[in-house]
This record gives structure tokens, sequence and C-alpha cells, in this order.
């Protein structure tokens, strides 16, 4: 009983720092590349993309340098984790490009903002193609200090 009872009071704990995504699909018609867009949880959006069509570079694996870049902003009052996944199709619903990133180092820290490339290594030469794309965010907040020592021993 007593197990049982601890169990659920961590439950309880762990739950509000789950990580939480949200997933907006945005005509793609980017002016030298950039496009506005407007995707957020709670306090942190993303509100730019930068797409960097691509070509073949080399060695024994080919593969592409065509990348987003995406701006992502913390205006909340905790340090998050960030995902990003990007997928644009052509026309007829063909993916043409897609790739994922996210916080290049550790956590953003609030009031902060970054960048993140994402690269389209393999899936990019139909890119040209493209008339939407579909942008995936995920965020999960830093728990607090005290969180680790509360949480019961196994």
């Amino acid at each position: 009983m007593r197990k049982a009872a601890l169990f659920a009071a961590a439950a309880c704990l762990a739950a509000p720092l789950l990580a939480q995504q949200a997933t907006k699909k945005f005509d793609y018609k980017p002016v030298d590349g950039i496009q506005t867009i407007s995707l957020a949880i709670d306090q942190v959006k993303v509100s730019q993309i930068v797409f960097k069509p691509g070509k073949t570079v080399g060695g024994p694996v080919r593969r592409s340098d065509a990348e987003c870049v995406i701006r992502i902003d913390n205006d909340g009052p905790v340090a998050v984790q960030t995902g990003v996944a990007v997928a644009l199709f052509d026309e007829s619903g063909n993916l043409v490009a897609a790739g994922s990133g996210g916080t290049r180092a550790g956590w953003l820290a609030a009031g902060e903002h970054d960048t993140s490339a994402i690269r389209f290594p393999f899936v990019y030469r139909n890119m040209d193609k493209a008339k939407t794309f579909l942008v995936t965010l995920e965020v999960q907040p830093k728990p607090p200090r005290d969180a680790a020592a509360s949480a019961p021993a196994h």
C-alpha cells in the first residue's frame, strides 16, 4: 500500500514535466528563403524558418547540404529542451524533404532564443516542388532542482 502511494505521488510530481507537442501546417511561400510562421506551446514559440535548398555533397556517402534554420524563442519562466521536425510536401501530398533538430546544447534558458538547423540529408531532390510543410514543436520543461531529491528511491 505504501509503495502504491509513493508511486502515485511520484507520478503526480512528474506529470507537469511531460513533454508537450504541437504540429501545424503552413503553405510553402518563403521570400528569399525566409518565411514567418506562428507555432507555440505556452511561451515557447517558433516564428521564423529559413529554407536553404541544397545540392549533393560528397565522399563515399552522397548526401545533401539542404536545410532549414528555425528560430526558437523561450519567453517562459523556466528553461526548456526543444525538438523540432519539418516535413515538406508537394501538390499531391508527396514528401519532398524531411528532417529534425532541437536545442543545440542543453537547455534553452528562460528569456533566451536559439536557432536550430534542420538538415534534409537524403530526401531533398524535389524540394523545389514544395507547396506545404508541417512543423512539429516539442517542449520539455527543465525539472526543478528539488524534484530529484523528492523522488522516491528504488
